[in-house]
């Protein structure tokens, strides 16, 4: 495939929905698995813990779950973790950064910054939300 052809091919990619589904479900399960990572937390612990088995968790991190809100929150409350959703404009560059405060040791007690650089116009704009 030339480099041109692969160019066309993300786009056109780029332009139906299953692509950002699949996108979504990357970003999520990546930052749920670093979160088990970082509490020590191993599959058949997060299993016990919401009710269901290590398959399932297994299946999760393979990217073949069906997603919805509920399910993102009880997997994300299982590692003391906090769920955050985000919409912004879709030529937006958006990259999130916790800052957590010097006398919490939890994520759960995190502040949210979110940093977006919009390339409509000229202007940089900062957004801050506190969780």
């Amino acid at each position: 495939m030339s480099k041109g052809a692969f160019k066309s091919f993300i786009k056109d990619a780029k332009n139906r929905d299953s692509y950002w589904v699949e996108n979504a479900i990357l970003e999520f399960t990546s930052e749920l698995y670093k979160l088990m990572q970082e509490n020590g937390v191993t599959k058949t612990e997060m299993a016990n813990t919401i009710g269901t088995s290590p398959a399932y968790i297994t299946k999760i991190f393979r990217g073949n779950a069906n997603f919805t809100i509920e399910s993102m929150v009880k997997l994300t409350r299982a590692l003391d973790g906090k769920l955050s959703i985000h919409v912004s404009h879709k030529d937006s560059r958006v990259v999130w950064r916790d800052s957590i405060d010097g006398n919490k040791s939890r994520r759960e007690e995190a502040k949210t910054w979110a940093t977006v650089a919009s390339t409509v116009g000229t202007r940089n704009k900062k957004v801050t939300a506190h969780g």
